[in-house]
């Protein structure tokens, strides 16, 4: 009756009848008594829908290994006839619980324990795997079918089941030793899948997931003992038969399944291999186990041939040297910057190449504003130098050090004529003509310093500080030989200028500098210099700070002392205060913000000269005062002069960076210049007390296209007459 009732579910399920919904009857071990479970079929079909496709029934390989194997069902059968009591016992109560019509539909299932527990266990331990594997939980359960060839049923719901729960990619293996083809058992779920499924072993209705190194032989003796332990009388005496009928088969099998196994941890290895698996360096085999991958006493990344990245070794070459003018006269900065960072200093003496003095420097690792570009910035600060003597020096950082360069230090005494270069808006591209003929004027000795009026690289932070980077290298040739004197500009203000006051010392400010102080001055020659902040009108900066400041400071220049020793009083700034650019900035409008916070300040300190730039193109004004003319010459002036000279070369418009000045001249305006190409910088030289001159040089060919003689002999305050 047994067997003809096996025959009928496998026949329904080939031609792809399913039976009608009936009672699965679980035997499940609870506490040492055998208790049954009753779960209806459709609730478990709801289940199962969680793990796939609807149940469709489906030819499975299993299957049709386990009827061709007649010599394997002959031996179940005969192990089933030792208990066959017990099994028809079984069938009669079973076919008690159902009407006589129904018999032959709805047979009860008797399921193993350890496969229902697994399957609505997987739903938690696997759902969340990618490649949803079964692995080795088919195996057990295909095992489970072939040594228990009571349950039938079992058989034909649990190859259904494989065709849910998503195989290996590689084969499983029968009780038997040989590899069962899985290409019948997979689902539209598990195609594609390519990931190798975690072992997973039943022992005690439990279902336990590693992935191991043990021996294969020592797993299977393993499995067979939890099984013989766990699994009740029937299946121990199957297993058991097995093992008398043919001891020589089995361990044919069992070095079958020790060789792929074998095959399986290797490719599992070539897997996990390709995948770069994140092992700590502290893994070791004999604190945690072989239970993750097998200790060999070597670096497992270069033992397994994982590429290992290089380690960049230091590089502190000392980069972007510039020197500037500290707070004495006495004193010269010496800044750079470095990839790595490296102990700082400085060696110089008496030229030439004499080094017998050494300063440490400060450090500064510099971020903000220039997270791609050379984060170690370091000042050093030479002290005692003798006025008018020229320095040999040299950069050492780390164990490196640069060439060495030359200065002359700044002059304390009154009778000479220092002279300046003079620009603005200079780009780290645009910038190049002019920068050319700018490198060979610091190459003659004849100019004191430069003097930078805001606008630097376009721009110090742009691409993370690269083209910062980029601009400062490419003025090392002059600003490791001439003071780099400089004011901010607008395109310094991102970043809270901190990019421009990281990589410039100016005089009377803190290093690294904010832009709460953006401001300083100091004495050269016959002339008071004063720089300062226009961008403190737009910027949170404190315009009133730099009020006060610059009111303390041109009242200390207007005293009858230092009035007589520094006559000419010479400030400069970045947005002017007139223009004749019809571009909409600031200059143009008759509501300046810059003229309305300084023009009465200057003019009542009587500021002789103011230097601007922004606009993209020179230009000289008359002496002018509130919009209003106050001469068209420059002998005795009585207001300020103020000279544009933004023209350096900017890299804004594609390189041409001159900006038009197509509307009407200023009854104001003396010269103009803004034909593209055209660019150029500026020299300033105080002659004396009583003389100053100027003049715009074109930088293709070094012409100077406007000069000027400014002559005063009454510096006082304008309007004291």
């Amino acid at each position: 009756m047994r067997t003809e009732l096996v025959l009928l579910f496998i026949a329904s399920h080939l031609t792809g009848v399913l039976p009608t919904p009936v009672d699965l009857t679980n035997r499940t071990d609870v506490g040492g008594s055998v208790q049954d479970q009753h779960i209806d079929l459709d609730w478990l079909g709801t289940l199962l829908k969680g793990f796939g496709p609807v149940l469709v029934p489906q030819p499975t390989p299993l299957r049709e290994s386990l009827l061709a194997d007649d010599s394997q069902s002959e031996s179940r059968a005969d192990a089933d006839v030792g208990d066959e009591s017990q099994s028809e016992s079984r069938a009669d109560a079973d076919a008690g619980e159902l009407p006589e019509e129904e018999t032959h539909v709805r047979k009860p299932l008797s399921v193993d324990s350890d496969f229902l527990e697994a399957l609505l266990s997987s739903e938690d331990e696997h759902a969340t795997d990618e490649g949803w594997s079964s692995g080795p939980l088919s195996s057990d359960i295909r095992t489970r079918v072939e040594e228990e060839p009571s349950i039938g049923a079992t058989e034909n719901f649990a190859a259904e089941i494989e065709g849910l729960v998503a195989p290996s990619p590689i084969g499983t293996h029968a009780s038997g030793g040989e590899k069962v083809p899985q290409s019948g058992l997979q689902n539209s779920r598990t195609e594609n899948a390519k990931e190798l499924s975690s072992s997973t072993e039943s022992s005690g209705g439990k279902i336990q997931e590693s992935v191991t190194a043990t021996p294969p032989q020592d797993r299977q003796h393993s499995a067979d003992n939890s099984d013989l332990e766990n699994e009740g009388p029937e299946s121990s005496d199957s297993v058991d038969g097995n093992d008398e009928e043919d001891p020589a088969k089995g361990n044919a099998e069992e070095d079958k399944d020790t060789e792929s196994d074998n095959a399986i941890d290797e490719s599992a290895e070539q897997e996990l291999g390709t995948e770069s698996p994140v092992i700590p360096s502290w893994y070791n085999s004999e604190e945690y186990g072989d239970d993750l991958y097998p200790y060999t006493g070597e670096d497992p990344w270069e033992s397994w041939g994982w590429p290992v990245l290089p380690t960049e070794a230091p590089d502190t070459t000392p980069e972007q040297i510039h020197i500037s003018w500290g707070n004495h006269s006495s004193q010269m900065v010496v800044m750079w910057s470095t990839k790595s960072h490296g102990t700082g200093r400085v060696q110089y003496g008496i030229a030439p190449g004499k080094y017998s003095q050494e300063v440490a420097a400060e450090y500064s690792y510099f971020w903000y504003g220039n997270n791609e570009g050379l984060k170690h910035v370091y000042r050093a600060v030479l002290t005692d130098l003798l006025p008018n003597r020229t320095y040999s020096y040299k950069v050492l950082s780390g164990e490196e050090e640069s060439p060495g360069f030359q200065f002359t230090a700044k002059r304390d005494d009154l009778d000479w004529s220092p002279a300046l270069l003079v620009y603005g808006d200079m780009g780290r591209v645009g910038g190049a003509p002019s920068l050319a003929r700018l490198t060979r004027e610091a190459e003659t000795g004849t100019y004191a310093a430069v003097l930078h009026v805001g606008d630097f690289a376009y721009d110090l932070h742009t691409q993370g500080g690269k083209y910062g980077d980029d601009f400062m290298n490419r003025i090392q040739d002059i600003a490791t030989k001439l003071p780099y004197m400089t004011c901010p500009g607008n395109h310094e203000i991102e970043f809270d200028f901190n990019p421009y006051l990281t990589r410039f010392s100016m005089p009377q400010s803190p290093w690294p500098g904010n832009m709460d102080k953006m401001w300083y001055s100091f004495n050269l020659g016959r002339a008071h210099f004063i720089s300062y902040s226009s961008e403190v009108y737009f910027t949170s900066s404190p315009e009133e700070e730099q009020y006060r400041w610059l009111l303390q400071d041109l009242t200390e220049a207007n005293s009858a002392e230092n009035r007589t020793l520094h006559p000419w009083i010479i400030a400069f700034g970045h947005r002017p205060m007139y223009c004749s650019n019809v571009d909409g900035d600031d200059c143009t409008t008759a509501k300046s913000r810059v003229r309305a916070g300084l023009e009465d300040l200057f003019y009542q300190q009587g500021v002789d000269i103011i230097i601007e730039a922004h606009e993209h193109s020179y230009e000289r004004l008359w002496p002018v005062y509130n919009y209003t003319l106050v001469g068209t010459d420059y002998r005795d002036p009585r207001a300020p002069v103020h000279i544009i000279s933004g023209a350096a070369g900017c890299n804004e418009f594609d390189g041409v960076c001159i900006n038009p000045m197509m509307g009407p001249k200023g009854p104001w305006s003396a010269f103009r210049a803004w034909i593209p190409g055209m660019y150029g910088y500026g020299r300033l030289r105080v002659h004396n007390s009583t003389h100053v001159h100027w003049e715009q040089v074109l930088a293709v060919n070094g012409q100077v296209i406007d000069s000027a003689w400014i002559v005063q002999h009454h510096h006082r305050p304008f309007g004291d007459e």
